[in-house]
């Protein structure tokens, strides 16, 4: 399309176009993704700074891929392409995000929205709150919200888990159909809260302690995996550590789920759910294993030496990564 025909975007972007960051893409000589425009109205819902570096280069026309949808959903179809590639938004455009889009969907979950803006849920509850307060009694938080996988749950979940859980704990002769009556939860909830007590794994729609508001694959990861007994009585991965290890690794995990170029790029975050994948592997294993009769012990432990002998060829791998001049395969 010719530019001179596009409209500007509505951008998530609180200082709005990066000069330095267009005239960079400009300079780079590379053929650009199409942008993507609103069909109805020819305004650009993402790649203005890809229309700009357009015009820098002298030319007067640009590829783009067309999109149809009400108005009050191109905003989010824009700060979501905005959050997976391109220059990462700050957290104050986040934020700022967050509370637009409140005002025009309040009825979505805290992580739906949390999955849109690149925020914690807890973030997107903060501002929820101080909106609550100061505007519309439309974003009342007691009003069913709908999430991610587009089922409408009561704002109050958090609440009734753990009304569920104390019941569990205080009356473990109560049917799973009881506790979900009295909590006001599904039974399927009572059940996984029931297994959950019984194995001592934390609540997969709960936050590890410990783990930072921004980090949402991070609970996950530096959660302790259950002790069990069998097969000799393994040590937890905390017993087996050097002192400072467990401390290291965490700190390093968060380095990982909180740079830009790995939370906001989909491999990165396919690298940060694979971790995740191999964490909650490790747990379920070490569960797995109080099942195996002790004549396999011989073959499993040669299974397990193998992969953890790939493991330290892999990290061998990046030890030796040049850090300037491309990835890790290349120097390998």
């Amino acid at each position: 399309m010719p530019v001179e025909s596009l409209l500007p975007a509505d951008s998530p972007r609180l200082e709005g176009l990066n000069e330095d960051h267009a005239r960079a893409l400009a300079e780079s000589g590379t053929e650009f993704e199409p942008i993507l425009v609103h069909r109805d109205t020819g305004r650009v819902i993402d790649g203005m700074h890809r229309l700009r570096a357009v015009v820098l280069r002298g030319e007067h026309r640009i590829a783009v891929r067309h999109v149809d949808g009400a108005s009050a959903d191109l905003f989010i179809r824009s700060v979501q392409a905005n959050i997976r590639h391109g220059l990462p938004l700050t957290l104050g455009d986040r934020k700022a995000a967050v509370l637009r889009i409140l005002t025009t969907h309040p009825h979505w979950s805290d992580r739906a929205i949390a999955a849109v803006t690149g925020v914690s849920p807890k973030t997107v509850g903060v501002v929820r709150g101080k909106r609550s307060t100061e505007e519309s009694p439309q974003s009342n938080p007691s009003l069913p919200r709908v999430g991610r996988d587009g089922r409408a749950r009561p704002a109050d979940m958090p609440e009734r888990r753990e009304k569920a859980r104390s019941l569990l704990t205080e009356r473990p002769r109560a049917t799973l159909r009881e506790v979900a009556q009295e909590a006001g939860v599904s039974v399927s909830t009572a059940h996984r809260l029931r297994q959950e007590l019984r194995s001592g794994a934390p609540d997969p729609d709960e936050r590890a302690p410990g783990a930072r508001g921004d980090s949402p694959y991070l609970a996950a990861l530096v959660a302790a995996p259950p002790r069990y007994t069998g097969l000799a009585a393994l040590p937890s991965p905390a017993d087996r550590s050097p002192r400072g290890v467990p401390g290291i690794r965490v700190r390093a995990l968060d380095v990982l789920s909180n740079d830009p170029s790995i939370r906001f790029t989909d491999s990165g975050r396919a690298l940060l759910r694979w971790l995740n994948g191999q964490a909650q592997g490790l747990a379920a294993g070490e569960q797995l294993l109080a099942a195996v009769p002790p004549h396999c012990a011989r073959a499993l432990t040669e299974v397990m030496s193998h992969y953890a002998r790939e493991w330290e060829r892999l990290a061998a791998g990046m030890q030796r990564t040049d850090p300037v001049n491309g990835a890790w395969r290349a120097v390998r």
